[in-house]
């Protein structure tokens, strides 16, 4: 895993290659001159537009001061009537980018430049989030090229945040912020790791690895495992493959805990589409089918290094759908753990046979919610795009919550309904359900609706269908340009802390 940067928290400036100041724009949307030695500077550019203060804006300068020239970033945070928290974060990814570009190896942030802006909503939480912005576009995956330096940094090693005015412990916003990025890499690097070598067998022996880093209970089943919980399913899926499958448990149980949240990650390592085979353009992609499971780890993982009171399980199902002379053919009827058969009509709708079995299995552990994520449809891209990901689910406070929680950390999520209507798309002639209608229509409720079929009477669930969400998500500042997103990863670390 990429290594973060050294952050520090300081009540006086250090020394530094460069000084990182915020400059907001006034109502006439030209900078506004901060309070102290920089002041003059950010005068000079009201005069000029080579520097505006947008959000997006980062400029460095020289500036020869009383003990000498110094050098100095100015990061635009836009008008300060629309300064957010998303704008923050989005300017902590643009600060990193030209610190980056520059090769700038030492950084501090001033950040009563920040603080001191007039009409701020809770500076502690915006200065959380330009921390978070930062930290979390600090990542590269290239663990595979021959001139990687897994010690490196992406962007200045070390970086110092300067407060003399700020009541809240910055040291503390700092350790948060570091658990978020280091939590969402994992996230990120399990997404990205090539299929020949992230096999269900490998992201077992990671889970057992964190276990042990985080002190969190790892169980591991096998396919033996599986058949003797009857999960028909989830083994049907993986025939085809000479890599077994495998479902990772992992318990973060802490002492007093009075309530348990579930997390169900849907983890298909590589996605041929069995013997209904996906075109070969982009199938490279479909070594991020199991970025469902790696987003429930790292939400985990986050939560129980914030140390949240609630139990939190992950369970996470591995396998890899391919093709062979073994492999479940459209026409199969399988029975899943729960006992209903399923009519196999569509080998590339495979997720939501696996997840069947383990969203049972869940039910075992007397969770008093449930919630999976996972690269479902790529109907949902079609409905959705790729700003939001598709939100369903059977209870309507968990949905509001849910809904809620993902525009907070802009992690954005839409609702999509599961009528009982859809599930008459999915009746079969010979079991007691299909796994696709096959008609193009309504293919990510119907993934959904699906779902549904699985969860007991009483118990709140809700799905994440993050199929375009999850990767490829370098629109957005602080994610990178390819690969894993991590996205999700703190919306559901927040929920499984406050549920």
């Amino acid at each position: 895993m990429i290594q973060l940067p050294r952050f520090d928290a300081k009540t006086a400036p250090q020394k530094a290659d460069i000084d990182v100041v915020f400059v907001a724009q006034d109502s006439s949307k030209k900078p506004l001159a901060p309070k102290g030695p920089y002041s003059a500077l950010v005068e000079q550019f009201r005069k000029t537009e080579s520097f505006a203060a947008k959000i997006g804006q980062v400029a460095l300068v020289a500036f020869g001061g009383k003990g000498g020239s110094t050098s100095v970033a100015l990061v635009g945070i836009g008008p300060v009537a629309e300064i957010t928290e998303e704008k923050l974060r989005q300017a902590g990814a643009y600060t990193l980018a030209k610190l980056s570009a520059d090769k700038v190896s030492s950084a501090q942030i001033l950040l009563d430049s920040l603080t001191e802006v007039k009409g701020l909503p809770d500076t502690e939480k915006m200065v959380h989030a330009f921390a978070e912005g930062y930290a979390m576009s600090a990542y590269k995956f290239d663990k595979y090229k021959n001139d990687a330096k897994p010690d490196e940094t992406v962007g200045p090693s070390k970086v110092t945040y300067v407060s003399k005015t700020m009541k809240a412990n910055l040291t503390d916003i700092l350790k948060d912020v570091t658990m978020v990025a280091e939590s969402m890499n994992v996230t990120r690097d399990w997404s990205n790791e090539p299929a020949n070598y992230g096999t269900p067998e490998y992201f077992a022996r990671e889970a057992q690895r964190l276990g042990r880093q985080y002190g969190i209970s790892c169980k591991v089943l096998t396919e033996k495992d599986a058949a003797k919980e009857k999960m028909g399913l989830f083994l049907a899926v993986g025939q085809g493959s000479v890599r077994e499958g495998r479902i990772v448990v992992m318990d973060y149980n802490p002492k007093g805990a009075k309530k348990t949240v579930a997390l169900v990650g849907k983890g298909v390592t590589f996605d041929s589409g069995g013997i209904s085979i996906k075109p070969s353009l982009k199938m490279e992609d479909m070594k991020h089918d199991m970025t469902g499971a790696a987003t429930m780890m790292g939400a985990l993982l986050l939560a129980a290094r914030r140390k949240t009171k609630n139990r939190v399980l992950a369970i996470l199902a591995f396998t890899e759908n391919m093709p062979s002379g073994d492999a479940v053919v459209p026409s199969s009827v399988v029975y899943a753990r729960s006992g209903k058969s399923v009519e196999i009509i569509n080998t590339d709708a495979e997720g939501r046979l696996i997840l069947a079995d383990v969203l049972d299995y869940a039910h075992d552990f007397k969770p008093d919610v449930i919630v999976n994520a996972a690269t479902l449809t790529g109907a949902c891209g079609v409905a959705l795009g790729k700003h939001c990901a598709g939100l369903m689910g059977n209870d309507r406070g968990l949905i509001d919550e849910m809904h809620r929680l993902s525009n907070e950390f802009f992690e954005r999520t839409w609702e999509l309904p599961l009528y009982d209507d859809y599930f008459e798309d999915l009746k079969s002639d010979v079991a007691d359900m299909k796994n696709s209608a096959n008609d193009g229509m309504g293919g990510t409720i119907r993934g959904g609706i699906f779902l549904k079929q699985f969860i007991r009477k009483g118990m709140p669930w809700c799905h994440l269908d993050i199929a375009y969400t999850a990767n490829h998500m370098g629109q957005i500042p602080y994610y990178p340009k390819k690969g894993g997103s991590g996205m999700h990863v703190r919306t559901l670390a927040h929920f499984a802390a406050e549920y």
